[in-house]
């Protein structure tokens, strides 16, 4: 029941803001940083203020996370990304700036004009912060697994909780000389700021699987194998090959492509809403 109360209570927070110029469309749920950074990651790249889209019968944007499925002949893709290996593909009328990677593009049906890359690589441009380096290796556990991790290595590590503010959650990972990670966002932030990361396998809980890990792969320079969770990890980390995923396209050609596509929607959402006003 508070699970309830509380994803209500975070939906309505942000249907409030129904005066911003740019509607967005993500995943409400439990706290979880790859989902709740979507409003203020967008604000910072597009400097305009987001709200959520409840009537996505209007043009929207589609954002970070895996919610591909989510789209409607209205939608705008932004990197968004398919989470299993059966969905797809997308309405026809649909406009798709760029999806997560290679695999939610075969799903989506939407040709090979589109841009490929989850948002989140483009973090480091949005996050200035200068951080100290405080923590030998940061663990990023997945949003279902948290306590498990906890007790099971929170001595040997520092644990980053996803179910923090998403900024936090940058600045922790930005923390650490290594990272250590089950999900896929602590990942991706992590090769972002060129932090070295070893990624821990799938848990059974975890809907998809690996899907949208090897989607995200598709878009790197190389693959990132998994490995099971165990102390061994933590103790012995120089025997385990920690890396960093190079983004194989043009950063700067996928930033102008998001603001540009927000650009545009702001622009016709005001002239809209000006239309209905007078």
């Amino acid at each position: 029941m508070h699970r309830k109360i509380e994803k209500a209570r975070r939906y309505w927070s942000w249907r409030l803001k129904s005066t911003a110029n740019l509607p967005l469309f993500w995943h409400v749920g439990r706290p979880n940083f790859g989902d709740d950074i979507n409003p203020s990651f967008l604000e910072r790249l597009s400097d305009q203020q987001v709200r959520f889209a409840t009537n996505r019968s209007q043009p929207h944007l589609l954002g970070v996370g895996s919610i591909l499925e989510s789209a409607t002949p209205s939608s705008i893709v932004i990197g968004s990304g398919y989470l299993k290996p059966d969905s797809g593909p997308l309405p026809k009328q649909t406009r798709v700036v760029s999806v997560r990677g290679q695999r939610s593009l075969e799903l989506a049906g939407c040709g090979d004009h589109v841009l490929l890359g989850d948002p989140l690589v483009l973090v480091d441009q949005l996050f200035d912060k200068p951080i100290r380096k405080k923590h030998e290796i940061g663990l990023v556990s997945h949003v279902l697994n948290i306590s498990a991790m906890k007790a099971k290595y929170g001595r040997y590590t520092h644990l980053i909780s996803p179910m923090q503010s998403p900024w936090r959650v940058v600045e922790e990972i930005a923390s650490c000389e290594r990272i250590v990670s089950q999900s896929l966002h602590g990942l991706i932030v992590a090769d972002a700021l060129q932090i070295p990361n070893l990624w821990l396998a799938p848990s059974d809980s975890m809907a998809g699987g690996r899907f949208k890990f090897d989607d995200y792969f598709s878009t790197l320079d190389q693959e990132k194998p998994f490995f099971a969770a165990n102390e061994d990890i933590f103790q012995h980390p120089s025997q385990y090959p920690f890396m960093i995923g190079q983004f194989k396209y043009s950063k700067q050609q996928y930033r102008t492509a998001i603001s540009n596509a927000c650009a545009s929607l702001s622009l016709a959402t005001n002239r809209v809403e000006v239309g209905v006003s007078v």
